[in-house]
């Protein structure tokens, strides 16, 4: 893959990436790292892309890249004080309340999540991503809607 059509990628999709990343990792830097990672791992293979299925090859590298370095235990899943990056976009206090519950989540209810709701992939695109099955998808968005409900309390979740 040339240089051109890395740039051209990485100034489309470089914020979903990191958005995954952080969905992960629930840290900055090593979200930031993760994004040139992905990148250069695309510059180093010779790949052709199809149209249309950019963003699903970059999601799948980067939930690939992510899931190594958590079971190789080489980041960090901390979550720093000074920390002001969000997984949910707006400044509401609905949606502040729902980043920190997001936080709370482990890594592999956070990505199913992301991937569902905020990228808008179907279950089985999902499954395909992070290299699980269908139902695996469909169990963990189930089981994270229920932590989610739990921790918010009586309040009506979305049942999508």
């Amino acid at each position: 893959m040339d240089r051109e059509e890395v740039l051209h990628l990485y100034d489309t999709y470089s914020d979903d990436v990191y958005r995954l990343a952080y969905s992960f990792f629930l840290n900055p830097h090593d979200a930031e790292d993760a994004v040139q990672e992905v990148f250069l791992r695309l510059m180093s293979r010779n790949l052709t892309l199809m149209p249309d299925k950019e963003q699903a090859l970059l999601a799948r590298i980067t939930a690939n890249y992510c899931k190594d370095c958590l079971r190789k235990n080489k980041r960090s899943a901390n979550i720093t004080e000074a920390d002001d990056c969000r997984i949910v976009s707006g400044d509401s206090a609905e949606k502040l309340e729902l980043q920190e519950l997001l936080k709370e989540l482990p890594p592999i209810y956070r990505a199913v999540l992301y991937l569902h709701y905020y990228v808008g992939y179907k279950p089985a695109e999902i499954a395909k991503i992070l290299t699980i099955t269908p139902s695996g998808v469909f169990m963990r968005l189930s089981r994270a809607r229920k932590l989610l409900k739990t921790k918010l309390g009586d309040e009506n979740i979305a049942n999508k």
